[in-house]
């Protein structure tokens, strides 16, 4: 008779299993891990964990690294902006914006059952309380990954068209600061470094800003933040990664996982079934799909965001760093030979459409603070949007997840580029057996 294929990969699993434990007997074991996902939390997650000495394997449905949500995101690393989407007031703010000229919150098709509980949930989670410790613990993670990054960044040679010089906040009306102080007190607790700004001292950090046209009052400078290019930053590590023995299987998806006696011990993509002694699912939004089908419920859903990537002098005429327009809840980078314009949260479910009307708010917001950009470099600039993996209740969720060797890393929203080394770094401690410089418990995924 034929030999069962399921129940050979069974037992090379339980073999592998007792010779882990003959030869370690810890949760420090060398062991071959398959990551799933190669946009920026998967790579950066895939780095430490071949740093850390395994044999790692990335699964990846597109044809090379960071090219889903990590590909043209506002490119703002931005640990003092990291905040829940479940602030209170919640219902009133997007209530004001269904008659608002360019909305930052968009529904753009009647709530479904999914839809409507994830919006059911943020509401429950927009209190106060709530909010301060979310946020206090995202920033936490974000100082983190912050750190994180700047270690590689000295470590390895990374170009990613990144600064380090701040994040400016800007202002068009009183009350926009006078909100905004809750945020700036958790950040005092936390030691994270900002500092208030009138409207000379905003314009002395942006002089390209039109002083007349935009309106701005002033801001706060959030110090320590930075910006980059997130997609050239995961391609650079990716090719980092596979240098130090990663392998990357581009061109497969993750089509299911093969589980035998409470552990994971394959994966299949395409037709082949790949051992494993561990998998980390960072799919993003495609998490949900991959895990419900064996009972592990992911708080995530699609919010689609979208930008403008204009080829113009950013220094000459856009942003010198990177800027949160906070009235239209929208950012602009400076991407040298570039400015990156992103924003809006619209909620479409699984839509990769890219109407022309959404990209308007992102223009007005541009051509207000900058309006010495060529319209016809705005024509042509490239158009983008990608479906942010966002929870309820605002932290991404990482770690274990029912089965003793299945891992989460997943849910970031729009901070995967903000927390993505920190995220990896953690994980692949945790992992490895290792005490981690962050606690990972405000994220477990249960």
């Amino acid at each position: 008779m034929p030999r069962d294929p399921r129940k050979h990969l069974q037992l090379r699993a339980a073999s592998r299993a007792e010779e882990l434990f003959d030869h370690h007997g810890s949760a420090g074991s060398v062991m071959r891990i398959v990551v799933l996902g190669a946009g920026v939390i998967g790579v950066t997650t895939a780095w430490y964990l071949a740093e850390a000495g395994h044999q790692v394997t990335v699964i990846e449905k597109n044809t090379s690294a960071g090219h889903g949500t990590s590909y043209a995101n506002a490119a703002q690393i931005s640990p003092a902006l990291s905040s829940p989407w479940a602030f209170p007031g919640l219902i009133g703010k997007a209530a004001s914006w269904v008659f608002a000229k360019h909305a930052p919150l968009v529904v753009s098709r009647m709530p479904d059952a999914a839809m409507s509980q994830f919006l059911w949930r943020m509401w429950r989670a927009s209190s106060l309380d709530q909010y301060i410790a979310s946020k206090r613990n995202m920033v936490r993670l974000a100082e983190y990954s912050r750190d994180c990054s700047d270690a590689l960044r000295d470590e390895i040679a990374i170009e990613y068209s990144g600064r380090q010089k701040g994040l400016v906040v800007t202002f068009r009306d009183a009350a926009q600061a006078e909100g905004y102080r809750r945020d700036l007190a958790v950040l005092d607790e936390l030691g994270v470094p900002h500092r208030s700004l009138g409207r000379d001292e905003l314009l002395a950090l942006e002089p390209n800003i039109d002083p007349a046209r935009s309106g701005v009052i002033g801001g706060v400078l959030l110090e320590t933040d930075q910006s980059g290019d997130c997609f050239q930053f995961t391609q650079a590590l990716a090719k980092a990664c596979a240098a130090r023995g990663v392998a990357f299987l581009y061109g497969r998806a993750a089509e299911k996982l093969v589980i035998e006696r409470d552990r994971v011990i394959g994966v299949v993509a395409g037709a082949e079934t790949i051992e494993t002694d561990a998998v980390i699912v960072a799919l993003g939004i495609w998490s949900k799909g991959l895990l419900e089908p064996h009972g592990i419920q992911v708080p995530i859903y699609p919010v689609k965001g979208y930008s403008l990537t204009i080829k113009v002098d950013s220094d000459a005429i856009g942003p010198i760093s990177t800027i949160t327009d906070e009235s239209m809840k929208v950012g602009l980078t400076n991407l040298k030979d570039r400015i990156r314009v992103g924003g809006t949260a619209e909620l479409a479910g699984y839509d990769f459409s890219r109407p022309e009307k959404r990209y308007a708010g992102l223009i007005a917001s541009l051509k207000g603070l900058f309006p010495r950009v060529p319209d016809a470099a705005i024509a042509s600039a490239e158009r983008w949007s990608g479906l942010r993996p966002v929870t309820p209740d605002g932290p991404p969720r990482i770690g274990a997840c029912r089965y003793s060797n299945l891992y989460l890393n997943s849910g970031h929203g729009t901070l995967g580029w903000t927390m993505a080394c920190g995220s990896g770094k953690a994980l692949a401690d945790q992992i490895s057996g290792k005490r981690s410089d962050v606690d990972l418990t405000p994220f477990a995924p249960h």
